[in-house]
């Protein structure tokens, strides 16, 4: 089918963001009002394949856990609530928990040693929990764009950068506001809080003896390097490994083109092992989007939490 496409197919097509699928479901006047809408908006506004990818997996988790959450009839768990709810749980318990602590646990608020283990459980987890919606949500959405980028036909938007990169953003801005808030909460007001969360960022104490001082400043440029870094190596690392699976991908599909015209039995004998090979591979990609999606969240668990406790 693809070789019926002839020499214009380009078969790292899949890899870019287009605007063929407007076209197909609207014919010429969908590239009228594509072109002309994309003319006149800027260009976070344009309207590409990678915008209606986006929009599916969005429309797909939102309809999901709206169904899960409203149409539930029983107590017990079933359908895809039963799907859902496991997957929750881990995020919450294995990823969320673990990374992000409530760095004034020990105290007690007034009720004492023998406080009750289950208020204990709560003030322990109260600030994870506050972030469980946020990253369930980062993890869902991400699974799902990189699995409907392994639809024939569809695109991938987490194979752009700019996809990636503006989800790293949202990381960097959740982390950096939310530091802030809480070295505010801490300190009692914003000057004192601003002031904190800028020692704080150093791990070690501020001093003005010459050495010290060196050293601060030195440890100072680190940390705000590794502030703007951590988001720069989610986003790469989510792009690279995305854009490395599909060309693997539609290197070994296409790999039989590399014969010459006029040895059509030579190319069925290359091309049923290539096929072979990328159904393999292809099922290894479905790992992967799922894998990279809990790898992303996973990191961005760990760095809120770090930069979430004042006291670094």
């Amino acid at each position: 089918m693809f070789l019926a496409a002839g020499d214009n197919f380009n078969p790292v097509e899949h890899l870019y963001d287009r605007m063929s699928v407007w076209v197909s479901l609207w014919n010429v006047h969908g590239h009228e009002f594509i072109k002309s809408w994309n003319d006149t908006m800027p260009g976070f506004l344009h309207l590409s394949q990678h915008v209606l990818m986006m929009w599916a997996a969005a429309f797909i988790c939102i309809a999901g856990f709206g169904y899960a959450t409203y149409a539930r009839n029983s107590r017990v768990p079933k359908g895809l609530r039963n799907f859902l709810e496991p997957i929750v749980t881990f995020v919450r318990d294995e990823v969320v928990r673990p990374s992000i602590q409530n760095p004034h646990f020990h105290h007690k608020d007034g009720h004492g040693e023998g406080a009750d283990h289950a208020h204990e459980e709560l003030s322990q987890y109260w600030l994870a929990d506050k972030f469980v919606p946020y990253l369930c949500c980062l993890f869902f959405f991400l699974a799902t764009v990189n699995l409907l980028g392994l639809i024939p036909g569809s695109t991938t938007p987490s194979s752009q950068i700019t996809f990636t990169a503006s989800m790293a953003l949202l990381v960097l801005l959740t982390y950096v506001i939310g530091s802030v808030y809480m070295s505010i909460k801490v300190e009692g007001g914003a000057g004192a809080g601003l002031k904190a969360w800028f020692f704080n960022l150093v791990p070690v104490h501020f001093s003005t003896k010459p050495m010290d001082l060196a050293v601060w400043l030195l440890l100072l440029v680190i940390e705000v390097v590794g502030l703007f870094m951590k988001p720069v190596a989610l986003a790469i690392r989510l792009f690279a490994n995305m854009t490395a699976g599909h060309c693997l991908v539609l290197s070994l599909l296409f790999l039989n083109l590399l014969v010459p015209p006029g040895y059509e039995v030579w190319r069925i004998g290359t091309g049923i092992p290539t096929v072979l090979m990328t159904v393999a591979i292809y099922g290894l990609e479905i790992f992967v989007a799922i894998l990279q999606a809990y790898i992303f969240t996973y990191l961005s668990a760990i760095f809120i939490g770090q930069y979430l406790v004042p006291e670094h």
